[in-house]
């Protein structure tokens, strides 16, 4: 089969990327050809493809919005990307005139390519399949979090409580746009195009049917982790704690410190240390960073971004990795690679992080946002002897059980030959109906 893939970054900058690079294995391993479809930023990894690209909303090398210069040209392009951009439906339409897919898998494109990225693949008569990193399509804040909090306030009703709120970076001219945009695309029925939608985790498929996608086209297929054979621990502090992911609010690195401040006033604790993994690129990620860097708090440790085998050997020696996101994530990258090393987890008692561990015996939870009850569950698994290794061992084997790279990927060619199969029915049906 011939796929089309679609996403609006073509190089490793979190866990949207992992997966890209990583299901595009998979399929290429059961001999599926998979032709991407992005942006042309500097930092992208070769592709013969890369001639079908489309331009950057600004420089090459500026890949976030705050990088932008925010010249007209900019501007402009900008404001075309959130709304519809008939450079990128001709960047794609070029691309499926010369390669003619069998099926589009189309990741994250809202913003920086825009939904005229579906009606390309609809005109070119190319079948949809569109997964979820995010909840962008029910709220423009794509991680329904406001003050700290969840908040569902557009969930199925009207995006305007994020333009009253400036949910979208602090910023009424951004929430406005970002409201706008939605609102525009929902009445066009652009997301109306896609033959089915991909959802990592329950909470995500749950989210989304409230805000009125159609249940019959959502499709729960939990994201995948390799687990590396034999034994994958590595000597390390048996009183380490480790994060891993962007250093961000929303992802609840402040809790994580404050409990870790809580924990070194115990009896006993003197030797804990917190490694803090990850970058930040957000205005509010790098204020966060820059206050961490300066805390001198004894034990604290900032690594920077790491690779993936740095990640790997991070958490292969910790004793335990913590998720304490204040929102509902989706399946987070860092929690699978923390159980495919062996390594348990503490996450927020919270969307798909409570759905992945609750009852499995391979981590605990906490009350989100709450450091104090961070703190507690920490020191009682940190004071018991054995019991992060024994929970390190069930983590491998949910690991295997639940989120194996084969049965995504077939769960995968079993919906693309589905909507494929469908398509084909339409077409026949409308010649007929023609003739």
């Amino acid at each position: 089969m011939r796929i089309c893939l679609v996403n609006y970054r073509y190089f490793v900058s979190g866990g949207p990327e992992r997966y890209l690079f990583g299901v595009k294995r998979l399929l290429e391993e059961r001999g599926h050809e998979v032709i991407p479809f992005s942006i042309r930023y500097r930092q992208n990894e070769p592709t013969p493809w890369a001639q079908y690209f489309v331009a950057p909303i600004g420089a090459d090398d500026q890949v976030v919005f705050r990088q932008h210069s925010w010249d007209p040209a900019t501007v402009r392009r900008s404001l075309e990307r959130a709304v519809y951009s008939r450079e990128v439906y001709d960047a794609l339409a070029r691309l499926l005139r010369d390669t003619r897919p069998d099926v589009a898998f189309v990741l994250n494109y809202v913003k920086k390519l825009s939904p005229s990225v579906l009606v390309a693949l609809h005109d070119a008569g190319v079948p949809i399949v569109v997964r979820f990193s995010d909840f962008a399509l029910v709220c423009p804040q794509p991680h329904l979090v406001r003050e700290g909090r969840v908040c569902e306030l557009c969930v199925g009703r009207t995006y305007w409580p994020s333009v009253v709120h400036r949910c979208v970076q602090g910023s009424l001219g951004a929430s406005l746009v970002n409201a706008l945009a939605m609102t525009y695309a929902r009445r066009r029925g652009f997301f109306d195009l896609v033959d089915a939608f991909v959802a990592p985790s329950e909470i995500m498929r749950e989210k989304m049917v409230q805000g009125g996608l159609p249940e019959a086209k959502l499709h729960h297929i939990p994201t995948f982790v390799a687990v590396p054979d034999g034994g994958s621990r590595e000597p390390g502090n048996p009183r380490r704690i480790c994060f891993v992911g962007r250093l961000e609010p929303t992802k609840g690195v402040e809790v994580l410190v404050d409990a870790f401040r809580l924990l070194r006033r115990r009896d006993g604790m003197a030797d804990l240390e917190l490694v803090l993994a990850g970058e930040a690129n957000t205005a509010r990620g790098v204020a966060l960073q820059q206050r961490l860097a300066g805390l001198e708090l004894p034990g604290l440790r900032l690594t920077g971004s790491l690779d993936e085998e740095g990640v790997r050997k991070l958490l292969r020696s910790s004793a335990l990795s913590v998720v304490p996101s204040l929102w509902y994530e989706n399946t987070p990258n860092a929690l699978l690679e923390s159980l495919a090393c062996g390594t348990p987890v503490v996450a927020s008692d919270l969307g798909s992080m409570r759905a992945m561990l609750d009852g499995t015996g391979a981590g605990a939870l906490f009350r989100p946002g709450d450091a104090g009850d961070l703190a507690r569950v920490l020191a009682e698994l940190l004071e018991r002897p054995g019991e992060p290794a024994r929970m390190g061992r069930r983590a491998r084997e949910l690991a295997r059980e639940r989120y194996a790279p084969q049965a995504h990927v077939e769960a995968l060619e079993a919906l693309f030959a589905d909507v494929t199969s469908h398509a084909g029915e339409r077409a026949r049906a409308e010649e007929g109906a023609g003739s």
